[in-house]
């Protein structure tokens, strides 16, 4: 392996890429050249710009060592989330250039990988950010002489870190999603856990804001208390007026003074604690090491350059080994045990197979049926992800944000409401699932035709299929409501039972929607196959009835709330109490209407058929 075949390779892959862009169109060949060309230009602006600009303010300004590390952890924060981005991206497709393809070349398989591995480096995140960082490396040693030479090998065992620690990701990932249903659960995954951190950041600063407007209300609080004491003494005569504008004067002073104080300390504890951070996790030992470099200590940035070379070593050494046993096949055939003797036993019964209690065959059936669907399938797997996501962001935002007030006596009734907006917020999550519960059916929906018996018993079955995750989910959040912020036993046991009404005419709803819009949905996606103007517009006409669900516990439970306060009598049950008797209700009204939606749905589900069945398994 040499220069000649890096150059062969490099020029091979640009040449498959062309061909690609050509294949989708003139215009998309276009726009994507033009956006590669702008892509490089932009990299050599970035360069200039940082050098330039980066050294222009650095020496005209002071900038302390802790800006200096905060700037650079901003800097690899954004290229890491870029960088996540193009990973998932480029799971979602199939590689260009793959390792398997080079190995029909007459290169070694050490030669093979390393092209591999370089040319992985030609990334969007690598080429617009590499010569931005770079620029701004040559600038700090400018601005701050030559202590801050370790940057660059910083930098470079920075770029190994990650580059080679995602190759070795890749390529475990690409041994896994050899089995299709897999590749698209670890791409689920992926995607939920990049939107959880990407909104981690946002709920330290909701934490971070609820503090800082705590300690202004506290500061408001004296200050405003200091005015009225003047004022009452400016009032019985006990100092003048030139008394009282000087002590109003000394006050002012004390109150920006206060402020000046408090905003050093909320600075200082975020460096103290982004310093921690750095310490401890190993993509933060760049700006660990920028920032000792800065106060004239080579040593940290030395170290760090050290143990992040050695990891990207280890890191490409273990991919080499691992790819090596994959293709010469040594190593991978689990070692034969001696046969043992196997006492003939009854084999254990199909889940399948079980029987509930007050449901009929058929309908247990389809529910099993359902629920193991929905476990397997990818696209179902998000969707259930939905609540818990919008929970969590929202909920995480309530309580780092305003819930530490709202954990007072006086506002008590509070929680209730929150209980009531977890189950809102967990139906809404489930809308797209359920107002389409046999979209994912696509052409096994044929079964359900061919099935001798009631519809009923179908669309039963199918509601019960998602009932134990949504209730399983809701319970999950409810005790987490309970132990953040409290609430009385009797409203706890009132969400509880809440959920069992609202999710009954949440499935009223969803099949209604079902029945008269049904929508075929693509393999390993939410997206539907062959969406029409009109089954969209009826889908999101059923979709504005959703808030109806949760209309009656809102109800119950402010009448509660209005009678305690007119009577001063809080100890009543009355929203438990109404609860248990709108569940009864509502259980009995959904008896009778799933009868009515099931003769509809015997009646559409010819239509259902030829729509669903339109989309390929």
């Amino acid at each position: 392996m040499n220069l000649e075949h890096l150059k062969a390779i490099m020029w091979l892959r640009w040449r498959m890429s062309r061909n690609q862009w050509r294949r989708a169109g003139k215009f998309n060949a276009a726009i994507t050249t033009a956006f590669v060309v702008l892509m490089f230009v932009a990299s050599v602006l970035l360069f200039f710009a940082t050098l330039i600009g980066g050294s222009t303010v650095l020496l005209m300004n002071e900038i302390t060592p802790d800006v200096l590390m905060l700037m650079w952890d901003g800097i690899i924060v954004v290229f890491l989330a870029v960088w996540t981005i193009g990973l998932i991206t480029e799971l979602q497709k199939s590689e260009l250039l793959s390792l398997e393809r080079l190995l029909h070349l007459p290169l070694s398989l050490s030669g093979t990988f390393f092209l591999n591995y370089a040319s992985s480096l030609l990334s969007l995140p690598i080429v617009v950010f590499l010569p931005g960082m770079l620029g701004l490396a040559i600038a700090c040693v400018i601005a701050n002489g030559v202590s801050m030479l370790t940057i660059f090998p910083l930098l470079a065992s920075f770029i190994l870190f990650v580059t080679a620690l995602t190759y070795q990701f890749r390529g475990w990932l690409a041994m896994l999603m050899e089995n299709k249903r897999r590749r698209k659960s670890i791409i689920v995954g992926l995607t939920v856990v990049f939107v959880l951190m990407m909104q981690t950041p946002q709920l330290l600063n909701f934490a971070f804001m609820g503090n800082k407007d705590r300690s202004d209300s506290r500061e408001a609080k004296e200050y405003q208390e200091g005015v009225e004491a003047l004022t009452r003494q400016l009032q019985a005569g006990e100092i003048t007026v030139e008394e009282n504008t000087q002590q109003m004067k000394a006050l002012e002073e004390l109150r920006e003074q206060r402020r000046t104080e408090a905003k050093g300390q909320r600075y200082q504890t975020v460096v103290d604690y982004v310093l921690l951070g750095n310490k401890v996790v190993p993509l933060g030992w760049f700006p660990y090491g920028v920032r000792a470099a800065a106060m004239g200590n080579a040593v940290p940035g030395l170290l760090a350059s050290a143990a992040m070379f050695g990891v990207g070593g280890l890191s490409l050494r273990h991919s080499y080994a691992a790819t090596l046993r994959f293709y010469t096949g040594t190593g991978s055939a689990p070692k034969r045990k001696a046969a043992k003797t196997i006492a003939i036993t009854r084999p254990a019964a199909n889940s399948l197979e079980q029987r509930f209690p007050f449901l009929s065959e058929h309908t247990t059936a389809v529910a099993l049926a359902s629920f193991r669907s929905l476990l397997r399938a990818p696209e179902s797997k998000m969707a259930l992800m939905v609540p818990v996501i919008l929970v969590f962001v929202f909920g995480g935002m309530m309580i780092l944000g305003p819930g530490h007030s709202l954990r007072r006596e006086d506002i008590g009734v509070v929680p209730p409401f929150l209980g009531i907006g977890i189950i809102g917020v967990i139906l809404f999550g489930l809308a797209q699932l359920m107002f389409n519960v046999f979209g994912s059916d696509r052409g096994a929906f044929r079964a359900y035709v061919l099935l001798p018996v009631s519809r009923r018993d179908v669309l039963l079955g199918k509601n019960l299929a998602v009932a134990p995750i949504a209730g399983c989910i809701c319970v999950v959040l409810t005790v987490v409501l309970q132990v953040v912020m409290g609430m009385r036993v009797t409203h706890l046991l009132a969400t509880f039972v809440q959920f069992v009404p609202s999710y009954l005419m949440f499935c009223l709803i969803g099949n209604v929607s079902s029945i008269v819009a049904p929508l075929a949905v693509a393999s390993g996606s939410l997206k539907p196959a062959h969406p029409k103007i009109s089954t969209m517009l009826y889908q999101m006409f059923f979709f504005m009835f959703t808030p109806i669900v949760v209309l009656p516990a809102v109800v119950t439970l402010g009448i509660e709330t209005a009678l305690a306060h007119m009577t001063r009598v809080s100890w009543l049950p009355i929203y438990l109490v109404c609860s248990l008797m709108e569940a009864g209700v509502v259980v009995w009204m959904y008896g009778k209407l799933l009868k009515l939606q099931g003769d509809w749905l015997q009646k559409r589900e010819s239509r259902i058929l030829e729509i669903l069945a339109e989309v390929p398994e």
